[in-house]
C-alpha cells in the first residue's frame, strides 16, 4: 500500500472524527481524547505534509471542522503525548478530556504519577473536582486553575538562530532559581518564558511605555 494513500486515509479519518464531534454538541467530554490521539499520530508521522506547510496550518483546517480552536486542538495533542506512557487511548477516552488535561498539568510536577492519582482518574465515579483534590494532596500542591495559552512558537530558524535560541534557553534554565529538571518539558519552557519576560520587562519597561 502506497504511503501517500495511508497518509490521505488518516487525514480523512481525522476530518470525519472532527465533524462528528462538532455535531455532538452535548458530548463535550467524550471523543476529544480520541481526536487528540489521532492528531498526535498525524504530528508524529508528519502526515500533514501531504497538503499543508506546517502542523499548525493543518490544525487550523481541522479547527474549522471540529468547532474547536487550533489552540484547543494543540492542547489535546499535547495531553495525549504526555499521558500515553501511563494511560491507553481507551482509558483517556473513558475518563474524559477534562480529567486528562488535569493529569497533564499534574505531570508538570511529577513525571511519574502516584497510584492514588491514577486510580482516581480511572474511577468513573470521581469528578474533575475530586481529581484536582487528589492531585493537590498527593503532590502537595495548591489547587490552581489556569487558562491554556498557545504562543504559536512554531517557526523555521537558520542555524545561527537555532544556536542563539538554544543558548538563551540553556542560560535561562541555569539562572537562579534554577529550572527544575524533574518536571515536564512544558513546565520547564513555561519557567524559561517567564524568566525571559521578567528580564525583558525589567530592562525595557520604561522604553516608550
Amino acid at each position: 500500500m502506497e504511503i501517500g494513500f495511508i497518509m490521505d486515509n488518516v487525514l480523512t479519518q481525522v476530518t470525519e472524527k472532527a465533524k462528528e464531534l462538532a455535531l455532538a454538541e452535548n458530548q463535550c467530554e467524550r471523543g476529544y481524547a480520541h481526536l487528540g490521539y489521532m492528531l498526535f499520530e498525524v504530528s508524529e508521522m508528519q502526515y500533514w505534509r501531504v497538503n499543508f506547510d506546517s502542523f499548525g496550518d493543518y490544525l487550523k483546517s481541522v479547527s474549522m471542522d471540529s468547532k474547536k480552536t487550533p489552540g484547543q486542538l494543540k492542547q489535546y495533542v499535547l495531553t495525549v503525548r504526555d499521558l500515553i506512557d501511563t494511560f491507553s487511548c481507551d482509558q483517556l477516552e473513558a475518563m474524559g478530556i477534562s480529567k486528562a488535561i488535569k493529569l497533564r498539568q499534574a505531570k508538570d510536577y511529577a513525571l511519574v504519577l502516584p497510584k492514588e492519582i491514577v486510580d482516581c482518574a480511572l474511577d468513573p465515579k470521581s469528578t474533575v473536582k475530586d481529581l484536582k483534590k487528589t492531585i493537590s494532596v498527593a503532590l502537595k500542591m495548591p489547587e490552581e486553575d489556569g487558562d491554556w495559552m498557545d504562543l504559536e512558537c512554531e517557526f523555521m530558524v537558520s542555524p545561527e538562530q537555532r544556536i542563539l535560541l538554544t543558548d538563551a534557553i540553556t542560560a535561562a534554565m541555569r539562572t537562579e532559581p534554577l529550572t527544575k529538571s524533574t518536571v515536564s518539558r512544558s513546565a520547564q519552557m513555561l519557567d524559561v518564558m517567564t524568566k525571559f519576560a521578567q528580564e525583558y520587562l525589567g530592562a525595557h519597561c520604561g522604553d516608550g511605555v
